[in-house]
C-alpha cells in the first residue's frame, strides 16, 4: 500500500491558557499544502519494521508511525501478520509542518485497510488523539480548525486555492521550549479564528493576510535569529502575509497565484544558503488528498 502524508502550516495559532493535563488550550485554524512524504507499508510473517530516507528520523518506539503501529496491536490484539513501513521524508524533520503527526495518521488509515480492522472515522479519531495532538487532523487534512490541545477538528468547506513559499532553516526548535515561553494574548482567539473562516469563505485574499496570527512566533523569534531572518527575506521578496507555522522554524509567506509563488521561491533559493530548504506549495483539500493515497 501507498500512501501519501502531506504537511500543514497554521494561518492562525491562539494559546488560551495551560490545561491541568500540563497541555496548553489552543484555538488554530490549519491547512494542508502538497508537501509530502511517501509511505510504503507491505505485510510481512512477523514484527514491526520502520525505515525512513531521512537518518536523522528514529525507526524505534520514539516514531509517531512505529507508535501508531503498537496502539493498534494492543488495542485489537493483533500480533501476526507483520508490517514494513518505509517512509521517504520529503517534510523537513521538526519543522512545525506536521511531518510526524502526518505520518502517524497514515500509518492508521493504512493498517486500518491492510488488516481489514473496519474502523469508523470516529474510531480513527480516538485512536489518533492518542498519539498526538496534530494527528486526529492529519487523518484527513484540509481546512480546519482545531481546539482544546488540539484533538477537537471542525472540517470546514473551503475550496479557494492559496500558494505558499515555505522557508526552514536549518535549526531545531523544541515545540516545548515554545510553549513554554508563550505570553497568553488577551484578545478573543475564537472570534479571531472566526474572522479567518469568513476570509476564507469569501475569498479575501487581502483581509487574510492582514489577520496570519501565532502566539508561539513571539518568543521562537526572540530566540533564533534564523527565524527572524527567515521572515525578513520572505519581506524582502515583496510577501506581504508571512508567518511562523506551529512552533517552527518554518516560515511562510502567502500568495494568491501558483506562477508568483514559483518564481518568488526561486528568487529566495538565490539569496540563501543551501542548507535553507525552500519549497512552493499550494493549499490541498480533503478530496484531492484522498485521491492521491492509493493501494499499490
Amino acid at each position: 500500500m501507498i500512501l501519501y502524508s502531506f504537511a500543514k502550516i497554521n494561518l492562525s495559532l491562539h494559546l488560551l491558557g495551560k490545561r491541568p493535563d500540563g497541555y496548553h488550550e489552543i484555538e488554530t485554524l490549519m491547512q494542508t499544502v502538497d508537501l509530502a512524504d511517501k509511505i510504503t507499508m507491505t505485510e510481512c510473517k512477523e514484527g514491526t519494521t520502520v525505515t525512513c530516507s531521512d537518518p536523522i528520523v528514529p525507526s524505534d518506539e520514539r516514531n509517531l508511525a512505529y507508535k501508531a503501529i503498537d496502539l493498534i496491536r494492543s488495542n485489537y490484539r493483533i500480533t501476526k501478520p507483520g508490517i514494513q513501513v518505509h517512509i521517504d521524508k520529503q517534510i523537513p524533520v521538526a519543522s512545525g509542518l506536521a511531518g510526524g503527526s502526518g505520518n502517524a495518521a497514515m500509518t492508521l488509515h493504512g493498517l486500518n485497510k491492510i488488516w481489514s480492522l473496519g474502523l469508523s472515522r470516529e474510531q480513527l479519531m480516538a485512536l489518533a488523539a492518542k498519539l498526538g495532538s496534530d494527528v486526529p487532523y492529519c487523518l484527513f487534512g484540509g481546512t480546519a480548525r482545531a481546539s482544546g490541545r488540539g484533538e477537537k477538528v471542525k472540517w470546514l468547506d473551503v475550496e479557494n486555492p492559496f500558494y505558499f513559499v515555505l522557508i526552514n532553516p536549518p535549526i531545531a526548535v523544541s515545540s516545548a521550549w515554545a510553549y513554554q515561553h508563550v505570553k497568553i494574548d488577551l484578545t478573543n482567539p475564537v472570534s479571531c479564528v472566526s474572522l479567518i473562516v469568513s476570509l476564507l469563505h469569501d475569498g479575501d485574499f487581502d483581509g487574510l493576510i492582514s489577520h496570519l496570527h501565532n502566539d508561539l512566533e513571539s518568543p521562537v523569534q526572540s530566540a533564533f535569529s534564523a527565524v527572524r531572518e527567515a521572515r525578513g527575506i520572505l519581506a524582502d521578496a515583496g510577501i506581504m502575509g508571512v508567518l511562523m507555522s506551529g512552533s517552527g522554524p518554518t516560515v511562510f509567506g502567502i500568495l494568491p497565484d501558483r506562477s508568483e509563488a514559483e518564481r518568488t521561491a526561486d528568487l529566495v533559493r538565490s539569496r540563501i544558503s543551501p542548507q535553507w530548504r525552500v519549497f512552493s506549495v499550494s493549499s490541498i483539500s480533503q478530496r484531492a488528498i484522498s485521491l492521491r493515497c492509493s493501494l499499490d
